[in-house]
C-alpha cells in the first residue's frame, strides 16, 4: 500500500514514497517531482542544522507541550551569559576562568551536581598536587523553556 491509498498520509511517508518511487524509475519526474524533492532535501539540510545547535528542537509534537533548555553561565551569582548549548556556555565560563592565569599543572573539569542532564554544574580546578581541588565561582545552570502554554505545569 502506497502512500496515496491512505486517507491522510504522513507527509514524510509520501516524500520517502515518491524518493523510493523515483529511484526505481516507476514516477515519472516532471517538473513538479524534481522541484519537491529538492525542497524536501533542503528542508531536511536545515532542520538537520537546526538540531545541531539546538539538540531536539526539531522533535517537538502536538502531544504535549515542548521544553527547551538554555545554558546560563554565573559568576558569583552574577550573570554572566545564556546560550542553547551547554557546550557554549562551558566556553564562556573556562573562558572567564582563564583572564586570570592558573598555576602550572592545574587543570579544569565541569561538575555536575547530580546524573541527571539537567543538572547544575560547577567549574573546578585540581592540582597541581594530588588532594588539590578547588570549586571555583562559575557555574552553569539550565533553564527549561516552555514551547507552549501548559496550564496543568502552572502551579
Amino acid at each position: 500500500m502506497t502512500s496515496t491509498t491512505v486517507p491522510h498520509p504522513d507527509p514524510a511517508t509520501v516524500i520517502a514514497d515518491i524518493r523510493r518511487r523515483a529511484a526505481a524509475g516507476t514516477l515519472p519526474l516532471t517538473v513538479q517531482i524534481l522541484q519537491l524533492l529538492g525542497a524536501s532535501m533542503e528542508i531536511e539540510a536545515r532542520l538537520a542544522a537546526a538540531e545541531a545547535i539546538v539538540p531536539g528542537i526539531t522533535r517537538l509534537t502536538d502531544e504535549k507541550p515542548a521544553t527547551l533548555a538554555v545554558y546560563t553561565v554565573t559568576r558569583h551569582g552574577i550573570p554572566l551569559g545564556t546560550y542553547a548549548t551547554r557546550e557554549a556556555a562551558r566556553a564562556k565560563g573556562e573562558a572567564c576562568l582563564k583572564r586570570c592565569p592558573l598555576p602550572e599543572g592545574v587543570t579544569t573539569t565541569w561538575a555536575p551536581d547530580t546524573d541527571d542532564e539537567h543538572a547544575p554544574e560547577d567549574l573546578m580546578t585540581y592540582g597541581p598536587g594530588p588532594d588539590s581541588e578547588s570549586l571555583t565561582s562559575i557555574r552553569i545552570t539550565v533553564q527549561s523553556v516552555l514551547v507552549d502554554y501548559d496550564p496543568e505545569a502552572e502551579g
